[in-house]
């Protein structure tokens, strides 16, 4: 007897007995589905089955899932699993934890999407940052409470209401605010993944998702330029990096962009979604990533031209196509040193060597003065009109005056610190020579070799001229002896001052160079009488004077004695230091200065400051934990790139498992 053949098993033989299970499983006819509306049929990935009061979806990832009602209306008028980007169901329709008036399905998409109904509000989609935020504040059941609108999109900032507040967040720098703003504070560090997908979606959903100048979604994903991808729709594409993230790009501008390179080309790529370009009746403008700005700017009239670097610097400070110079009508050209560009309210060119500005009219340059044209390190400045003299200006007085005051108040600090330091010195030597002179000293006998002329001796200086001016009265010594004064021995004594050799003023005087030491002298005090030099027959007189032995040979005088001040008369200056320290004076000018210990050890990673846009000084290289890439200053994606963490170096970036970004 010959066997029927068994029925091969198929991917809608298998997703039609996975809807029958589910579907019995909810009550069969009886339950809110009802009965079954004809065959099983493919959707995109997947299959589905119609009901009397709802559908079941099914793939082999998500399993069998029922939709009823306003969510199934809301989900199908989205485009359902093929139209849309929400995915297919992953559970079936369930109340939510508002209340028994709520119900709430979730989607297969990778930023987590739901679509939540209330009886008092409808049915709307959370996804993404939304949902993110919303579970940390207890979903519906929290303060936020239920969804009132979908979420809306403001260039990177997107936003949805709640019937207890509002949540914000801004794609580029993944920071939330929320109304109250209060509730902020528990959404502190909440990390947001997103995927090259969930970008790509989100930047077609803000262009106007199939309903808008985007259209359906045509393809997959493919690679293009450096590191980024491309998703093309029926009226134009979204292309994404991890630098930029994904933007749309459309019709007119695309194809201007698609000429000059796209994606490969040097102007980089898009940073935000194609937008109005503000002039009537109707323009476009899509910027890009290049470091010079570039952006490209549609007018149905003219058509779509790139305007960057040194034109796009002074078209924007001239107002940009709603200011004096209007829409571009033309490409920048090159001729030499000079780069100009035509617009529909004039011409302006610049000359890269000189960075000097030039405008048609003419009167448009002086507003480019001291205008920043990126790469340039000089502020530009306008073109000189011909024979142009410099005129005056009352206002220089504001300038000069102050600085004239300033410089002539330093010159007399100047001066006054010096001459406070050459009084404390000559003080200190009157007190060195006071103490020196009041020594007292025992007389000895001498030899005709005493009064002998000494080879080493300044016979200029001799202690045996005559017609010396009176020594100055002299204070009693209260310093101990000084260790380089002359031996008392070789002083003359009370017979030598009688008996005329000697004056007697000079008895137990001694000369001192102390003033010619330290450089000081005083012409009204130089004695100018002539020295008097003694006959033979006074040498002969004079018994012999023989002189203590010597401790040793007095040292030559050096080019300033050292003078031991009294701390009264001239106190130790404070030691200063480090860069924060006084301006110095003449009278610090012998001071050392003491370095302070370098303690601290520079961190080699820094959180971003409050422009997450600005690099703390020391910390170059941008880093992206979110893909765990880095950007050095030299690499086309390095300026619109957002950075998470700054790291002091390409090396240390590589040692905390960041990759560099090509």
């Amino acid at each position: 007897m010959a066997l029927a053949p068994c029925a091969a098993a198929s991917p809608e033989s298998d997703a039609n007995d996975a809807i029958t299970a589910a579907w019995r499983a909810a009550g069969g006819a009886d339950s809110r589905l009802g009965p079954k509306q004809g065959d099983v049929y493919a959707v995109g990935d997947g299959f589905v089955q119609d009901f009397a009061g709802g559908k079941m979806f099914f793939t082999a990832a998500t399993g069998a899932r029922s939709l009823y009602g306003p969510i199934l209306d809301k989900y199908e008028s989205l485009g359902g699993p093929v139209g849309s980007d929400l995915g297919f169901p992953t559970i079936s329709e369930v109340p939510g934890l508002a209340g028994p008036d709520t119900l709430v399905s979730t989607f297969a998409a990778s930023d987590k999407p739901v679509i939540f109904w209330s009886a008092a509000h409808g049915a709307f989609v959370v996804r993404g940052a939304m949902n993110a935020a919303w579970d940390k504040l207890g979903s519906s059941g929290g303060v936020l409470g239920v969804p009132v609108s979908d979420e809306t999109y403001n260039g990177e900032v997107s936003t949805q209401s709640f019937t207890g507040g509002q949540v914000s967040w801004n794609r580029l720098t993944k920071v939330f605010s929320t109304v109250p703003p209060d509730l902020v504070q528990q959404l502190t560090g909440l990390q947001v993944p997103i995927d090259p997908t969930a970008a790509i979606n989100t930047a077609w959903r803000s262009a106007g998702g199939a309903a808008g100048p985007l259209g359906a979604k045509q393809g997959g994903q493919y690679p293009v330029g450096n590191n980024a991808i491309a998703q093309k729709f029926a009226g134009g594409k979204v292309f994404f990096s991890p630098a930029t993230g994904a933007n749309a790009v459309e019709s007119d501008i695309l194809a201007k962009y698609e000429s000059l390179g796209g994606a490969g080309s040097d102007l980089g790529l898009p940073t935000a979604n194609e937008t109005d370009g503000a002039i009537k009746p109707t323009s476009r403008v899509s910027t890009f990533s290049a470091s010079d700005k570039p952006v490209i700017f549609w007018t149905p009239a003219h058509g779509a031209f790139v305007v960057r670097g040194a034109m796009k610097a002074a078209w924007d400070k001239l107002g940009g196509a709603k200011g004096t110079l209007g829409a571009p009508v033309g490409d920048q050209a090159v001729d030499g040193d000079v780069v100009s560009q035509k617009f529909t309210g004039g011409k302006v060119s610049w000359n890269r060597a000189k960075n000097v500005f030039t405008t048609e009219p003419p009167n448009l340059a002086s507003s480019l003065a001291g205008l920043h044209v990126p790469g340039q390190t000089q502020p530009s400045r306008p073109a000189a009109p011909a024979g142009a003299a410099r005129t005056w200006h009352w206002w220089w007085l504001l300038v000069a005056i102050p600085v004239l005051l300033l410089v002539g108040l330093l010159a007399l600090a100047t001066l006054w610190a010096r001459r406070r330091r050459m009084e404390a010195r000559r003080a200190a030597a009157r007190r060195h020579r006071d103490a020196r002179a009041a020594r007292a000293y025992e007389p000895v006998a001498s030899t005709d070799d005493r009064w002998s002329a000494d080879a080493d001796r300044d016979v200029g200086s001799s202690e045996f001229a005559a017609g010396y001016p009176e020594a100055p009265e002299r204070r009693p010594a209260t310093a101990p002896p000084d260790e380089h004064a002359a031996p008392e021995s070789w002083r003359p004594t009370a017979e030598q001052a009688e008996a005329g050799l000697v004056g007697a003023e000079h008895a137990g005087a001694e000369p001192s160079d102390l003033d010619e030491d330290i450089g000081v002298e005083d012409p009204d005090k130089v004695d100018t009488a002539p020295t008097r030099i003694p006959s033979e027959a006074e040498l002969s007189a004079q018994p012999a004077v023989i002189p203590e032995p010597e401790a040793g040979p007095e040292p030559e005088p050096g080019p300033e004695p050292e003078v031991r001040p009294e701390p009264e008369v001239t106190p130790q200056p404070a030691v200063r230091t480090g860069r924060h320290a006084a301006v110095e004076t003449a009278e610090d000018e012998d001071v050392l200065a003491v370095p302070a210990a370098v303690s601290a050890v520079t961190p080699a990673i820094h959180l971003p400051l409050e422009d997450p846009r600005e690099a703390p000084e020391g910390y170059p290289v941008k880093g992206n934990a979110s893909f765990g890439l880095y950007y050095t200053p030299d690499s086309a994606l390095y300026d619109d790139a957002f950075a998470e963490i700054w790291f002091a170096s390409e090396e240390i970036a590589r040692a905390n498992g960041f990759t560099k970004a090509d």
